[in-house]
């Protein structure tokens, strides 16, 4: 009986917080976000494309359902997510990066405590649950799936008791932003150049092709997006091109309009920047600025693009 209440203390808490990882399942799962542009990508969306930009000069509702951590085949687990609770949007960006979008399977032990909240919907938790190691313990046993994870389970028990701000500067329809002390990382000051593994691809590359056709279909207006990556990294990288070339197939095959800001001003200045792939806030505000001026170029009409050129 007390693990049934503190499992629902818990749980309840848990759908109202703030927190990244909770903070856009909870949204979708509220419903009625029906939104005109829905943003896909990992984390270099949810951290780099400003939705407060995006509504207002482009005078429309947008979401961004940036998926930290997690490659196509999780981004499109979620979109079908929203669909069921939410409209379709008339327009789709992908940010097709050379990192991490064509990948099949995200880490299992990552955030696997994020599906925790929605543990009896089966439409969902059947879709990651042989990665996520989710077993019929954690979706039966009241309460057992919080055990490890002790700050979910006192977070989730502050918001339920009335506690409302947890991640910093809160989220807005998915997006926040970055501001943290710039960090080169590790691989800028290696000497070698990085091969990208393409072998192994195969599997994404029908799934972002059958996405993008399906939505097609549906009358889905869809934009393949490279944002900004700091260009000293991306010369660390011997095969981009061989990457970049999937993409422009299926962009050819379906007419799919690339934005491509790989080589913007924005890529050659660490001040855009809190690592080599993430933008900050500065970076953000300037890369959503110009991206909306490059939708309204292709028809995503604006009412305020002439004021934001870059």
């Amino acid at each position: 009986m007390l693990a049934v209440v503190a499992d629902y203390i818990i749980t309840t808490g848990l759908k109202k917080t703030d927190i990244r990882k909770y903070s856009t399942w909870n949204d979708i799962y509220k419903g009625g976000l029906d939104a005109d542009l829905l943003v896909l990508g990992s984390s270099q969306a949810w951290c780099g494309y400003n939705t407060f930009i995006l509504d207002s000069v482009l005078n429309l509702n947008s979401y961004n359902l940036g998926f930290d951590g997690h490659p196509l085949d999780y981004q499109i687990i979620r979109y079908n997510t929203y669909r069921r609770f939410s409209s379709k949007p008339k327009a789709i960006l992908i940010n097709t990066v050379f990192l991490g979008t064509l990948g099949v399977t995200a880490d299992e032990q990552y955030e696997r405590e994020q599906f925790f909240p929605y543990i009896t919907d089966d439409t969902l938790i059947s879709s990651v649950a042989d990665v996520k190691k989710i077993t019929w313990f954690d979706r039966n046993l009241p309460l057992y799936r919080y055990f490890g994870y002790r700050e979910d389970f006192e977070n989730g028990i502050s918001s339920f008791f009335g506690k409302t701000q947890f991640f910093y500067g809160g989220m807005h329809k998915g997006f926040n932003s970055k501001n943290d002390k710039w960090n080169q990382g590790s691989v800028l000051p290696k000497d070698t150049l990085i091969t990208i593994s393409i072998a192994d691809k195969s599997e994404a590359v029908c799934m972002l092709d059958s996405f993008t056709r399906e939505s097609c279909q549906e009358g889905i207006k869809v934009v393949f997006v490279k944002s900004p990556i700091y260009y000293p990294l991306r010369a660390k990288f011997y095969n981009i091109g061989q990457v970049d070339s999937i993409y422009e197939s299926i962009s050819q095959k379906y007419g799919i309009p690339i934005l491509d800001y790989s080589h913007s001003t924005i890529t050659m200045d660490s001040s855009y920047f809190v690592n080599p792939t993430h933008l900050n806030t500065k970076g953000a505000e300037a890369f959503t600025f110009k991206l909306c001026h490059d939708l309204d170029s292709i028809g995503i009409q604006s009412k305020h693009t002439e004021k934001y050129t870059l």
